[in-house]
């Protein structure tokens, strides 16, 4: 690329991209076929496929967050405006799943149309509505994708799925030997067996074929396992409930403040948001090693914001009552 930047940077598909400036800073060959090495390495690790995998879920635990801004946020007013504009975002995080073709996006997506019936008036009109969207959208969907997600049928055809399992296994064998966990990158010392079966046609009959493959070094693809295998069974404990207590403190907030109007209107509605997206969340890590993701304890220190700031509101209302209480008495 034209660019006097001393930088490279390499893509999903295989492909990476050098700067004019680094080749011009090299000293010599070895300098720029050292950088890319690492650029291929990043290929050949799927680093920037996994990132775009692991961020989906993000952007689809957000979805209640934007429409939560989009009617009580306070630097735009709601108007036609705002809600184009999160018409188009929401339908942008709903297209990052058919473009990595990742089925624990498909699920979220359906955990999350699952929350939103629950505040829903008019529930028969949204599920029709879901239903004919997603009707029309199925014939535009690229055949990759139909194809991978056909795969959630055949778990035993599927060697992700199989992976997934055998990792799993080890690891729970492995917090057996080490209760206390192995450390961040405990992963790594695991050999598993992975066996998958397929099925294919030969004129009128089915042939059956099985095959084992041995692999190493596989990651967890799982929060929960992640969390067992790294930090053992102390440390899942102390994330479940981290988790647990998040989840009961946002559902109290959303019951206590869900009928009051006024300037604590919004209350509830975010309490009801953040719930959302920790469930969206915690559903996904089952699929995925997502356990130190940034944007999940961001969203439980918005959690702990939110309910300290409620709770010191209200001590406040009841501390100006009560002083006003013993003033006229």
């Amino acid at each position: 690329m034209d660019s006097d930047e001393i930088n490279a940077f390499a893509l999903p598909g295989g492909y990476f991209y050098v700067n004019s400036g680094l080749i011009l800073a090299a000293d010599d060959e070895a300098e720029l076929a050292g950088v890319m090495a690492h650029e291929i390495a990043h290929v050949a690790a799927r680093h920037i496929t996994r990132q775009m995998t692991r961020g989906q879920y993000a952007n689809i635990a957000t979805i209640p967050l934007i429409l939560w801004l989009a009617r009580h946020g306070t630097i735009f007013k709601p108007d036609w405006r705002v809600y184009g504009f999160v018409a188009g975002l929401i339908f942008a995080c709903l297209l990052i799943p058919i473009g990595t073709e990742a089925r624990t996006g498909l699920v979220c997506i359906g955990v999350l149309g699952v929350l939103v019936l629950r505040d829903m008036k008019r529930r028969l009109l949204y599920l029709a509505g879901a239903a004919m969207l997603g009707l029309v959208a199925i014939p535009f969907l690229p055949a990759s994708f139909t194809a991978r997600m056909d795969t959630i049928q055949n778990v035993q055809g599927d060697q992700s799925a199989g992976t997934r399992l055998a990792v799993w296994a080890w690891t729970w064998d492995y917090a057996q030997r080490h209760p206390f966990g192995g450390g961040f990158g405990a992963y790594r010392s695991n050999q598993i067996l992975v066996q998958t079966v397929s099925t294919q046609a030969d004129g009128g009959t089915q042939v059956v074929s099985a095959q084992t493959e041995a692999d190493q070094a596989r990651a967890y693809h799982s929060a929960y396992f992640e969390m067992l295998g790294e930090q053992g069974f102390p440390g899942l404990i102390i994330y479940l409930l981290i988790q647990g207590i998040g989840l009961v403190r946002m559902e109290i907030l959303r019951r206590r403040y869900r009928k009051l109007d006024g300037d604590k209107a919004w209350i509830a509605p975010l309490a009801t948001a953040l719930q959302h997206f920790q469930i969206i969340y915690l559903i996904g890590s089952i699929f995925v090693g997502i356990a130190y993701q940034p944007f999940a304890w961001l969203m439980l220190a918005v959690q702990i914001g939110l309910d300290q700031h409620v709770g010191r509101t209200e001590r406040s209302e009841h501390d100006k009552v009560r002083k006003q209480a013993v003033a006229l008495a």
